[in-house]
């Protein structure tokens, strides 16, 4: 692998074959892009943090609700997902592939490595079903070689504190479920 930054990001990540897209741009936006760009992203990650929600991560003041608007939500919920996958099916996202997505950076293997010390503007469709993507600017930090283990890195630019902070949420919880599921995998051999 061809690095420009060999330090491992460390820390907690999660890897899932998402659909990702990612095209070079000619340097990091002006503040009003980058701005704009966090606002879509935090509006985005809060919403997939609701919709990722299981029933036992709410408080128990969220629980209190009716059964009825728990009837009502579970038809709006039917609802999206329907529209969602026609949406999709429609749009021109990309085929998914294995990344790894962690606090500080994005990694993937591509036919079309980047170039090295490239900035790239990235789309990563974070959540199954959904043609809504996080949309980041990064920096190439390191780009695949022969190496079947070697990938792509790519550090992220101008990602607010509150986008990060809804970011660092999402890869805890994909972090925190993994666990579980190894867990219970090792429990019932």
């Amino acid at each position: 692998m061809t690095n420009d930054d060999e330090s491992d990001p460390g820390g907690l990540a999660f890897t899932d074959d998402i659909s990702i897209a990612w095209r070079p741009v000619e340097q990091v936006p002006d503040e009003a892009r980058l701005a704009i760009v966090n606002e879509s992203n935090e509006s985005f990650l809060r919403a997939v943090s609701v919709i990722g929600a299981f029933p036992g991560e709410f408080s128990e003041e969220e629980m209190a609700s009716s059964q009825e608007v728990a009837r009502l939500d579970l038809k709006i919920n039917l609802l999206l997902d329907l529209v969602s996958q026609l949406i999709y099916q429609q749009s021109n996202v990309p085929a998914r592939r294995t990344v790894t997505i962690s606090t500080s950076e994005i990694s993937w293997r591509d036919d079309r490595p980047p170039a090295l010390g490239d900035t790239v503007f990235m789309q990563v469709y974070i959540q199954h079903g959904t043609p809504k993507p996080l949309s980041v600017y990064g920096r190439v930090v390191a780009v695949q070689d022969d190496n079947p283990h070697s990938s792509n890195r790519v550090r992220y630019l101008g990602l607010s504190p509150s986008a990060q902070s809804w970011l660092d949420k999402l890869i805890f919880r994909h972090h925190r479920r993994e666990v579980a599921f190894r867990r219970r995998a090792h429990l019932s051999e």
